[in-house]
């Protein structure tokens, strides 16, 4: 009677070490094909990304505007360091400083250009809305594009940040206006010349 309880208590550690072992060996494999088809889509994105011309800074700011709606621009703009597709450019209200408008874009696929987008993607994917006593904050879609955009009472200013054709990061501050207005003045800008 002992050898057979013997006998079934290894029989049965023989089959859950089995499905144990068998189980390990699906989870590998799921993850190999995973992570294989992660490394597919991010090759994908990579070639779609490549794919365009990236401009550098000096390029940007020869595309802008000098002036836009009653914004002139102010010189000189910033440009990104190498390796890091980016311009600020500044706008002021033509009758004086009192208004004026902060303009960055970052385009690009290195390290640093990649790190920009994603800051606003993860903004736009929680996808809320919050008023505050300050203004409010919101994402939402705008002319068919995701925006994050900030309203701010205290010190009325409004930025609005987005994606362009998925390689085009926009961040647009207003100081002394409200989000209307600096959608108005993002309207003028014609990223298709930009090919």
């Amino acid at each position: 009677m002992k050898k057979a309880i013997q006998l079934l208590l290894l029989l049965f550690t023989i089959v859950i070490m089995a499905c144990k072992h068998e189980k390990g060996v699906k989870e590998t494999n799921a993850e190999k094909a995973s992570s294989e088809n992660k490394s597919t889509n991010s090759g994908n994105e990579m070639n779609v990304a490549q794919n365009y011309k990236i401009y550098t800074g000096h390029e940007l700011n020869d595309w802008l505007p000098e002036k836009i709606l009653e914004y002139v621009k102010m010189e000189p703009s910033t440009i990104g360091e190498e390796g890091f597709h980016h311009i600020e450019a500044n706008y002021h209200y033509k009758s004086g400083y009192e208004k004026y408008i902060t303009l960055q874009i970052t385009n690009g696929q290195s390290d640093k250009d990649v790190k920009v987008k994603k800051s606003i993607t993860q903004k736009i994917e929680m996808n809320f809305a919050e008023n505050t006593e300050d203004g409010y904050t919101k994402v939402y879609n705008r002319k068919g594009v995701d925006v994050f955009e900030m309203q701010g009472n205290y010190n009325n200013s409004a930025t609005i940040e987005f994606i362009v054709n998925q390689r085009f990061y926009i961040r647009v501050n207003g100081t002394n206006l409200k989000a209307t207005e600096v959608g108005q003045f993002i309207d003028q800008l014609d990223f298709n010349k930009l090919q």
